[in-house]
């Protein structure tokens, strides 16, 4: 009677390992570091086409954020002319850059990825008034960001998601450090760059 016991005893512990080490196994594998990479496909307040990014590096660890970073890039061409007849030429170039924290949150079929980011803009403006020479302004601030994106997982290793980025900054004016003297026309030369980043992307996770 005592060695059947001392057999169920050594059984039910042999039992408790080995499902411990299922579970291990199983914690293990959901375990995974993920790296996205995202192409930008339009910029909502850009008025031609865009160059842009995003990238990310997710992890395993719960309630930590992710972390990215998101990039666009596109260039405005504007020609103003004033009442007295005076035209000024605007050639701007602006690049939005984000660090953003985010989350990922798993659903039956679709993942979810919630986000936002704090950065800077910077536009580069040359311009050219009349016949006059070139002058310059250089102007910088500050971008807040909001995002997310639906991704549809392949064999827990890839996921190919659509994204959608909103920067949002306070309009500009994008003479405001011309460095040559001011104007002789009087023009309106505000902008409100404030808009949406698409993107497509693949996320891989090893």
């Amino acid at each position: 009677m005592l060695n059947r016991t001392k057999y169920f005893r050594k059984l039910c512990l042999s039992g408790s390992f080995l499902v411990g080490l299922i579970s291990l196994s199983s914690t293990a594998n959901a375990q995974f570091i993920g790296i996205n990479a995202d192409v930008a496909i339009d910029y909502s307040a850009a008025p031609g086409s865009v160059s842009g990014y995003s990238v990310g590096i997710s992890h395993p660890a719960p309630f930590i954020p992710n972390i990215g970073y998101s990039s666009v890039s596109f260039i405005d061409k504007e020609t103003i002319t004033d009442s007295s007849d005076n035209t000024v030429s605007l050639d701007t170039t602006t690049t939005i850059e984000t660090i953003n924290l985010f989350y990922n949150v798993p659903f039956p079929v679709v993942t979810i990825t919630v986000g936002f980011g704090l950065g800077g803009v910077e536009t580069k403006t040359t311009i050219k008034e009349n016949t006059d020479a070139q002058d310059r302004s250089d102007l910088k601030t500050s971008v807040s960001e909001a995002f997310f994106h639906i991704g549809l997982p392949f064999w827990n290793t890839v996921e190919f998601h659509l994204g959608y980025h909103f920067m949002g900054f306070p309009s500009i004016d994008i003479t405001s450090e011309k460095s040559g003297g001011a104007f002789t026309g009087t023009y309106n030369t505000k902008k409100n760059y404030s808009g949406g980043m698409t993107t497509i992307g693949v996320q891989v996770a090893f």
